[in-house]
């Protein structure tokens, strides 16, 4: 059996390699920013694109197992699905910080000023 792989399959393969490998090396020097979601979703994400890139007919078969056929649009078509609901989820949670962040702030300024206020009546 002759396994041919094409330059395209190496160079996602190795930047799939460089990304679980830089999220490894982040958790090794125990880097603050790294949760545990974000070092399994990363391992998870770019070990799926490693497998595919190398074996591009596992995503037929995984297209065949959940029923769309041997139509791989459908299963693009739900990464994209899959890629905007996670967009979208991480947006609401930027503008819920930034009305956190506003609201510190506020608050922080207006007691600022009542402490002022009490000082200069002194």
């Amino acid at each position: 059996m002759h396994v041919s792989v094409t330059p395209y399959q190496l160079f996602l393969a190795a930047i799939a390699l460089y990304f679980i490998g830089e999220r490894i090396a982040k958790v090794i020097r125990r880097e603050k920013t790294q949760t545990i979601f974000k070092v399994i979703m990363t391992i998870g994400i770019w070990s799926v694109i490693l497998a595919i890139s190398l074996f591009p007919k596992t995503a037929l078969y995984l297209s065949k197992q959940l029923g769309m056929g041997e139509n791989l649009n459908t299963l693009i078509f739900s990464g994209f699905i899959l890629v905007f609901i996670i967009l979208f989820k991480m947006l609401n949670i930027l503008e819920r910080n930034e009305r956190n962040i506003t609201e510190l702030v506020r608050k922080e300024a207006l007691k600022g000023i009542a402490q002022s206020k009490h000082k200069s009546r002194i």
